[in-house]
């Protein structure tokens, strides 16, 4: 019965052995794909680091920089690769337009951060990037998902800056109420989602998360195979960002989307709503938030790309009544 006991741990402690090997070469190889995939977008141009303070945000621009209006693009949680992801979309617009891809701290080829910056700091990051990078403005604000946040508080706060805004399936600011309804979470739910959090974040630091799919190869379709990998290599720098785990910590909680709640002025900025779900709470934000029209398209959250040819269609029907 011992002999059994001592061949069971001894194999378990194999099987650890096997374990740890596998995860350190896994890491290895990560290390090395991920300086190859960084030295690969330096060489196509992509890398253009602005210094905003203590820090640099990567901000690359397209399309025609004398055209008719400057757009300035705001990702969504995990979205480091807007400036290749988000190309099928913009593309239709960059001939008479110009586009600023800016990566916020810890996105994309920008520098992480080890304070934890909130609504407020990380949109004088994207003001002073442009500044610092010969951008004046007025611009169009084109955002995704939790970028909607940054959009409604930048407009809110520096009208004169903002020309117009365009909000593709963008997280809705919530009032009190709703906040105490929706995050009153036990302490089981709030325990597994940092639970989930952190397994996300050391996958991606350990280079596990290479391993599973990342969930944007079927939206990359359009694009080449090299600007696929390229742009999931991107996603997965940016979640193993601190700032972006922050960020969503703090997502969670509601107090990101209840701060810009609060600060949240109503103005006559033309705006656009791409609701591909949540359409009836996207019509109430619109009421708050002043001039915002409000399209129902349903699909994926990552509507740009599920649904390319409606969002132009909506885009440049918006790009039409500016003119």
């Amino acid at each position: 019965m011992k002999k059994t006991g001592k061949m069971i741990l001894k194999g378990l402690g194999w099987v650890m052995v096997g374990a740890l090997l596998f995860v350190a070469g896994v890491a290895i190889y990560d290390l090395i794909k991920e300086k190859d995939d960084r030295r690969t977008l330096e060489e196509r141009g992509y890398s253009n680091l602005v210094s905003v303070g203590d820090h640099s945000l990567n901000v690359y621009k397209a399309g025609n920089e004398n055209g008719d209006h400057t757009f300035v693009t705001l990702s969504g949680w995990s979205d480091g690769s807007a400036f290749i992801g988000w190309r099928p979309l913009t593309s239709t617009f960059e001939d008479e337009n110009e586009f600023i891809f800016i990566d916020r701290p810890g996105y994309g080829l920008s520098d992480d951060v080890t304070d934890n910056m909130d609504i407020d700091e990380v949109v004088e990051d994207y003001r002073t990037a442009l500044r610092n990078s010969g951008e004046e403005g007025p611009y169009i604000l084109l955002a995704h998902s939790l970028g909607g946040l940054y959009t409604a508080y930048w407009e809110s706060a520096y009208p004169d800056e903002i020309e117009g805004v365009i909000i593709m399936d963008g997280t809705i600011p919530i009032d009190d109420e709703t906040q105490a309804e929706d995050f009153d979470l036990s302490w089981w739910q709030e325990a597994s989602i940092s639970a989930e959090l952190d397994w996300m974040f050391l996958t991606a630091r350990t280079g596990l998360i290479r391993l599973a799919p990342s969930g944007y190869e079927d939206l990359f379709y359009r694009l080449t195979d090299e600007d696929q990998e390229l742009a999931v290599a991107l996603v997965n720098f940016t979640i193993g960002s601190t700032q972006a785990l922050y960020e969503m910590q703090q997502f969670a909680t509601g107090d990101p989307q209840n701060w810009v709640w609060h600060h949240t002025v109503t103005n006559d900025i033309p705006k656009v709503y791409i609701a591909a779900s949540e359409y009836e709470e996207a019509i109430e934000y619109s009421e708050r938030i002043g001039n915002m029209e409000v399209y129902d398209l349903p699909g994926d959250h990552v509507i740009f790309l599920d649904r390319t040819e409606d969002c132009i269609e909506i885009i440049g029907d918006f790009m039409e009544r500016l003119d």
